[in-house]
């Protein structure tokens, strides 16, 4: 099993960095493929080819990343009213921060943009921030409720 995880890592992280655009989060979707790997060794090993098995899986793993960050992207999309959104989105970096950064404190409007606009994941946003993914989940919830409510008053 060693060996096998010493072969594939390197080729898994290359290819799973080209499909998902990041090295952290090919780096996560490796880590949670060998963790499936592990609860599934028996059946994994026994596989005319655990390399194959194990690349599958990986697919299959990305795909289910995929699914979360869209439908956590949807989500927030739906929370704040989409042509606001839209709006955001057509201004650059200063004039976001200009037009809507006094609603929220600047900490929490940082991170709700580094997540809407800038793509990141949830893991990638609290690792920037030192905090854990709950919390940031949680922070993301208090901006996101708080600016829909903001942004209906206008």
């Amino acid at each position: 099993m060693t060996i096998l995880y010493q072969e594939m890592y390197g080729r898994m992280v290359a290819y799973a960095s080209s499909v998902l655009g990041s090295r952290n989060l090919a780096e996560e979707a490796v880590q949670d493929t060998f963790c499936i790997f592990c609860t599934k060794a028996e059946t994994a090993l026994r596989h005319e080819n655990p390399q194959g098995w194990l690349m599958r899986t990986l697919q299959n793993v990305m795909r289910n990343m995929q699914r979360r960050r869209a439908a956590m992207n949807r989500l927030i999309m739906q929370s704040l009213q989409v042509e606001d959104l839209e709006e955001l989105l057509v201004y650059d970096q200063e004039d976001v921060d200009l037009l809507y950064g006094d609603l929220a404190a600047r900490a929490d409007f940082q991170l709700l943009k580094r997540v809407v606009l800038d793509g990141c994941t949830m893991l990638e946003a609290a690792e920037e921030c030192g905090i854990s993914v709950e919390a940031c989940k949680k922070r993301i919830q208090r901006i996101r409720t708080y600016l829909k409510k903001k942004l209906s008053d206008f």
